[in-house]
């Protein structure tokens, strides 16, 4: 792999590790802060040693190289930064700063190029430590450490790195800083993509900690793990089948094959769907100075914020504002919003199954699969049937004096958010109670497994009824699609609806202890944050310590999944050879 530092002895790879961290911290103090002078003495002292174990480490890959011209070939990147430096350095001691060539090595920024390729090197490096050192994912599968556990440690140390850089100063406005609850809450918002703020993102943050919310999104809408996966694909390492249970068990996806190339599509398909999302939505905006951050980024906010179904705006009114009314912007973050919610595997199977009708190829691998068919069929009724109904009960209310068009769209619109994110084209104070209501069992139900969406998924619900009717009909096991549902797929499933009401339950009552607010305002912001979905009646941002930490707990639970959360904590299952009497219980 072209000058790839995991092709390095594990010694090398050890120093440029050390290295990018001096590096990356050093970033960090110089752009993450306001340097006092002491700070920027720290930041030049990590920086320097950050550059001087780069030269080490160049030095000695080369010196045990066994052909020097075949290393030079494979890493001159490396090569030509550490020959630059050398030269400046020699300069500079020489007293020659002033010539000619020192000025041309200050014009190709040297310094910086190298901390940005250390940073670079850094992000490889967790790979090698993942990979190398702890062999994380071989480690879990072999340790008997549960997939699910990895999962979960992976979140938790996201969201307690994002804090961390969001409380930095130039993440927010002079005067504005961040405390450590807000910090971490606005982190596990954006981790567990729900919307959720305490802090308006327009005002509360800069351009700077806008982006590391961004970050912070896609990390989360992706999975720490699948973005490993990839960049251990990217460097030529590959997975494991150790790996590719765990990817396998963590992000259940109906596609065949290997998890590399799983993963390969993941990426992929996110990268296209979110680049056009964004050219999309910057010329809908039509160039208008919407934000006092670029436009192109405002765009690319937006695009990531819909496809990872986050709902995180840079308007400080979500999309109820000037946006609402710009059908391109609105009509393109709704097909985001639907794409997100259908999960990776199903919108590689329906792209697979429109090329194949397209062609007049019909055949096994270009067919929808149970899973695909479910997803898609109550994916469009319940977006046309929320739509209807929304549109039905604000026709004379909160959509009134609008054109025709326009409420369709809007009607739309929310349906579609609602299952997936908390952006809002309206004022949810004027909607009545019956739509609020509609929106929290739409918010409840949520998108698709293995998807950027929350909520008990429609799969739950379809598996739920298809169990209720064969259970009126008298039927030992029930049917779906024309298929015969395993009894354990419905077990879970009611599992996952018995947790889902369970924490809905708990919340809700803890929230109308410590916060005392209407029962329906307080139930609406329980399941919005359970569903990841981000909406809310002006709650949020009024929380009290204890509200804010519930609200935390039940993003963080409704992102992972209880099924998830129970696999982290328990160990494998081992069955029994036992078994005992059957006992009757009288039920109903």
């Amino acid at each position: 792999m072209l000058f790839s530092p995991l092709s390095w002895p594990r010694k090398h790879r050890m120093i440029l590790a050390l290295a990018g961290l001096c590096g990356l911290f050093g970033i960090i103090l110089e752009y993450g802060t306001y340097p006092t002078p002491r700070l920027r003495i720290a930041a030049d002292i990590l920086s320097w040693t950050a550059l001087g174990l780069f030269l080490i480490s160049e030095f000695m890959a080369a010196r045990s190289a066994p052909s020097l011209t075949r290393y030079l070939r494979l890493h001159w990147p490396t090569f030509v930064l550490a020959v630059l430096l050398v030269a400046k350095a020699a300069l500079l001691v020489a007293g020659s700063g002033s010539t000619w060539a020192a000025r041309l090595i200050d014009l190709m920024k040297v310094d910086s190029v190298t901390r940005a390729y250390l940073v670079i090197v850094q992000i490889l490096m967790v790979v090698v430590f993942a990979v190398e050192l702890p062999h994380l994912h071989r480690r879990f599968a072999s340790l008997k450490v549960r997939p699910a556990a990895a999962f979960v440690l992976a979140f938790l140390g996201l969201i307690l790195a994002g804090a961390g850089l969001l409380m930095l100063p130039r993440a927010t406005p002079p005067g504005l800083p961040l405390g450590p609850v807000d910090a971490l809450f606005t982190s596990t918002s954006a981790v567990c993509i729900t919307g959720l703020i305490v802090r308006d993102t327009a005002t509360g943050f800069t351009t700077f900690g806008q982006a590391i919310i961004l970050c912070l999104i896609q990390l989360g809408g992706l999975g720490i793990m699948s973005l490993t996966a990839a960049l251990s694909l990217l460097v030529g390492r590959g997975i494991g089948v150790r790996e590719s249970r765990l990817l396998r068990e963590v992000f259940p996806v109906p596609v065949m094959g290997a998890a590399g190339g799983i993963i390969r599509q993941i990426i992929l398909m996110t990268i296209l769907f979110e680049a056009v999302g964004a050219v999309l939505i910057y010329r809908g905006l039509g160039g208008a100075a919407w934000t006092d951050g670029p436009l192109w980024f405002t765009a690319v906010f937006h695009s990531v914020s819909a496809f990872c179904n986050a709902g995180f705006s840079t308007f400080s009114d979500s999309l109820a504002g000037p946006a609402a009314g710009k059908p391109l912007v609105l009509g393109t973050i709704t097909l985001l919003l639907v794409v997100g919610g259908l999960g990776f595997g199903v919108v590689t199977q329906l792209a697979a199954w429109l090329r194949g009708r397209a062609l007049g190829k019909v055949g096994p691998d270009n067919r929808l699969g149970l899973h695909s068919r479910v997803v898609l069929i109550l994916s469009a009724g319940l977006l046309a049937g929320g739509g209807i109904l929304l549109g039905a009960l604000e026709w004379g209310g909160a959509l009134d004096g609008r054109p025709w068009g326009d409420r369709v769209l809007h009607a739309v619109f929310q349906s579609a958010t609602c299952r997936t994110a908390g952006f809002n084209t309206l004022d949810l104070a004027t909607l009545s109670e019956a739509s609020i209501l509609l929106m929290i069992v739409l918010m409840f139900i949520g998108g698709a497994p293995g998807s950027t969406a929350g909520g008990v998924k429609v799969t739950t619900i379809a598996i739920g009824w298809a169990n209720l009717k064969a259970l009126v009909r008298g039927s030992p096991r029930g049917r779906l699609g024309g298929r015969e549902l395993d009894p354990v797929h419905v077990q879970r499933a009611m599992l996952v609806l018995s947790a889902g009401f369970a924490c809905v339950a708990v919340g809700l009552f803890i929230l109308l202890v410590t916060e005392g607010r209407t029962l329906q305002v307080t139930a609406f912001e329980v399941v919005s944050a359970l569903g990841t979905v981000g909406l809310s009646l002006g709650l949020t941002p009024e929380l009290s310590l204890p509200g804010r930490f519930v609200i935390m707990a039940l993003m963080f639970i409704g992102r992972l999944g209880p099924l998830t959360l129970a696999g982290s904590l328990t160990g494998a299952e081992k069955e029994s050879r036992v078994r005992l009497p059957r006992g009757r219980i009288l039920i109903g």
